[in-house]
């Protein structure tokens, strides 16, 4: 298993769940085996070319989104305290109704973010 074979896996597992799809629903959309789909999500195979052009198509998404960025990693972060600050600047600009559903996105979609 290659790290970038793992990595793209990571990333079309993350994306497969948040539609809420089993390993044998997207098999059936992608027209391939769940065995393999699996063996794929797991960086044990390779996707081909054309099943994650359909991927990216079916989900919606750039390249970007599924492979893996090394410059963005050795970038240096920024300061936890520093973020917190800009998203509450963001987060005092919005409605009662606002904040509920950006609390309801930050629950579902934090489990499935990178580290």
């Amino acid at each position: 298993m290659d790290d970038l074979s793992f990595e793209i896996g990571k990333n079309i597992r993350k994306y497969r769940k948040l539609k809420g799809l089993t390993l044998q629903n997207l098999a059936e959309v992608l027209d391939t085996e769940t065995n393999y789909l699996g063996q794929c999500e797991r960086g044990e195979r390779r996707f081909s070319l054309d099943k994650l052009m359909e991927l990216i198509e079916y989900f919606g998404i750039t390249a970007n989104d599924i492979f893996p960025n090394p410059s963005a990693e050795s970038r240096p972060s920024r300061e936890k305290s520093a973020y917190l600050r800009e998203i509450q600047g963001l987060l005092e600009q919005c409605s009662d109704n606002q904040l509920a559903v950006v609390r309801n996105l930050l629950q579902e979609m934090v489990p499935f973010l990178k580290e």
